[in-house]
């Protein structure tokens, strides 16, 4: 009897240490946090194409201008997270690069944050999947949006180079009267490569624009 229970007591020893080991040496799972790296220096540089509509005078202006985002130092935010400021600057055509206003952006309980123009959105959820939904306006007052995402890791050519795994989240609520569209591509270990917007307020009877705005942001360079 004394020798069955040592038998059972040194197989439940195995058993234990194989767990541990196993355990111990389970490769870590992929949360894609590389899709929202957040480096110090790091550095992108955008070319954006933004269209504004007026049915004051009926006009339609376009402007060509360059966005450049710098990881300038990180910081504690109001929640006590620890979060990153970006330096945002614009240049149009030769002059120089002028600053435009701070971002802070941080990864907190498998969420990606963007605080930008006083307003605190939520970009990605982690790990991201193809099934991944989420209201990206939680923490601010504009209404639910809901984000899904539309393509995972799939490569994209972009400023002359091939990026292996991107993923792109999208909202997007049209009617007959407005058009509310957004679409984001991130790359793995570069973050934001692409971005399109388009809010505009329609003709009901001809469906052409009234009023509002669209613009496209590309990433040309990073580092």
């Amino acid at each position: 009897m004394k020798l069955r229970q040592l038998t059972y007591i040194l197989l439940a020893g195995l058993l234990v240490i194989f767990s541990c080991n196993k355990s111990e040496n389970a490769p870590t799972p992929d949360m894609g946090f590389a899709y929202f790296p957040l480096k110090l220096k790091s550095v992108i540089v955008y070319n954006v194409d933004s269209t504004v509509y007026s049915d004051f005078n009926n006009s339609v202006t376009t402007f060509n201008f360059q966005l450049k985002d710098s990881v300038a130092n990180t910081f504690i935010d109001a929640q006590g997270n620890n979060a990153y400021r970006i330096e945002r600057y614009k240049k149009t055509g030769t002059q120089e690069w002028i600053f435009q206003k701070v971002i802070a952006r941080k990864i907190v309980n498998s969420r990606a944050e963007e605080y930008l123009d006083n307003t605190r959105y939520v970009r990605l959820v982690f790990p991201p999947t193809l099934q991944s939904r989420w209201n990206g306006n939680a923490y601010n007052t504009i209404g639910e949006w809901t984000y899904e995402i539309s393509a995972f890791d799939v490569p994209l050519t972009i400023a002359a180079q091939t990026l292996d795994s991107t993923l792109t989240t999208k909202y997007e609520e049209t009617n007959a009267l407005t058009e509310d569209i957004n679409l984001e591509t991130y790359a793995k270990n570069i973050g934001l490569v692409k971005k399109e917007v388009r809010a505009v307020i329609k003709n009901i009877s001809s469906g052409q624009i009234r009023r509002g705005y669209a613009y496209k942001m590309s990433a040309s360079s990073w580092k």
